[in-house]
């Protein structure tokens, strides 16, 4: 027995000389220890250490502004935006979800910086006023939490006040007034406040709880209020003009609007899927429009009245919208649309899907006063997106 172990131990060992002789005849000498038998670690010393360059950190960041005609310009959560123009310099002033602190992107030079780091806990819906002076945040997840009105005309001196009222949306006019909703015992009320003098103005007043109003930032158009949108849920359309609620001929299930001086644009469910109508405000007539409008996927042109820009996919929205959509159960992957509504033509702009290889279901459409550039957030990851028309 001891013979056959000694035998089977001898041709194990000439076994591995011969493999370790091949190897050198193949490979060479290794030029160290280290290159050929391997580290096991019997002195405790298991880390290995690389030297590793040091980069310095750049000074300031970035954004590239220079590319294709869309393109995304954050990778924060953004909760809020406006497009800052002042004498020969463009800026996009955006907040931060969470932090509610506030950047400005260059939009010639691409230059980024933070011009407040004043912290609004749980911040996650802002709005700015036209030059850029004050920002209206929300910090809660509710829609009565408070809203904090800051002042950014001082940036080494940044104040913040918040409102004690209950307010439920709000939105800045073109002459920095905040217009704003809060409960009261007999409904609902909106409200103009200038941020400067505190002096406020009622607007109007709507008997039923839960409205989504069409802010006006016009003299010429008045505000729409229809109760929030629900699939199951038949809506009516109402104007205030000079405050007076007014009955509109639009209504139906899951009922939203977008309005502009000419054009009412309504969007209800009709069977199982969405249908979306235009009211032609002078005469009363209306017709049908192939692509899906919802407010928060389009914005009428400035300076003209017939053109509306859209976000809208081909799929089936189904008989749920926009009830699915608002809590976040399905997302779509949008294309870029230009309506023109005297001619009943939809063009397609861009499709982010074919172009990026990704998608993007468009949120918070908004448009700058020259009519050049389309801002939109993109609701699968709040980031700040651009695409230039």
């Amino acid at each position: 027995m001891k013979k056959t172990y000694l035998i089977i131990g001898g041709v194990i060992t000439i076994a591995l000389l011969l493999v370790i002789w091949l190897y050198l005849l193949i490979y060479g000498t290794p030029k160290n220890v280290e290159n050929f038998f391997t580290d096991f670690s019997f002195s405790g010393n298991s880390e290995i250490v690389e030297d590793v360059p040091f980069i310095a950190p750049p000074e300031e960041s970035v954004v590239n502004v220079e590319r294709e005609q869309l393109r995304q310009l954050t990778t924060r959560s953004v909760i809020g935006f406006r497009e800052i123009v002042a004498g020969e310099s463009r800026n996009l002033y955006y907040a931060e979800a969470g932090t509610g602190h506030v950047y400005s992107i260059d939009l010639l030079t691409g230059a980024e910086e933070r011009i407040s780091n004043t912290t609004i806990l749980n911040a996650d819906e802002a709005t700015f006023s036209p030059d850029g002076t004050y920002m209206a945040v929300r910090g809660g997840y509710t829609s009565v939490s408070p809203v904090t009105l800051v002042n950014l005309s001082n940036r080494n001196a940044i104040t913040t006040e918040t409102l004690t009222q209950q307010i439920i949306d709000y939105t800045f006019t073109y002459e920095n007034n905040l217009y704003y909703s809060e409960y009261r015992s007999n409904g609902v009320s909106g409200v103009s406040i200038n941020p400067e003098t505190k002096v406020q103005r009622d607007l109007f007043s709507i008997p039923f709880q839960m409205p989504h109003i069409v802010w006006s930032t016009a003299s010429s158009t008045p505000h729409y209020v229809y109760p929030k949108a629900s699939s199951k849920l038949t809506g009516y359309l109402y104007s205030l003009p000079k405050g007076v609620l007014k009955r509109e001929r639009a209504t139906g299930l899951g009922l939203t609007a977008l309005a502009n001086d000419t054009y009412i644009v309504t969007t209800t469910l009709q069977g199982e899927n969405p249908q979306s109508a235009v009211v032609k405000i002078a005469s009363g007539d209306t017709s049908t429009i192939t692509t899906v409008v919802e407010p928060n996927k389009c914005v009428f042109s400035n300076s003209q009245s017939n053109i509306l820009y859209c976000g809208s996919s081909v799929k089936e929205y189904g008989y749920e919208f926009p009830d699915n959509w608002y809590k976040g159960l399905v997302n779509f992957a949008d294309i870029l649309w230009r309506i023109d509504i005297n001619r009943g033509s939809a063009t397609q702009l861009i499709n982010p899907e074919f172009i990026l290889g990704r998608t993007i279901d468009v949120t918070t459409m908004s448009i700058n006063a020259s009519d050049t550039v389309l801002y939109f957030t993109n609701k699968n990851d709040n980031t700040l997106w651009m695409y230039e028309i």
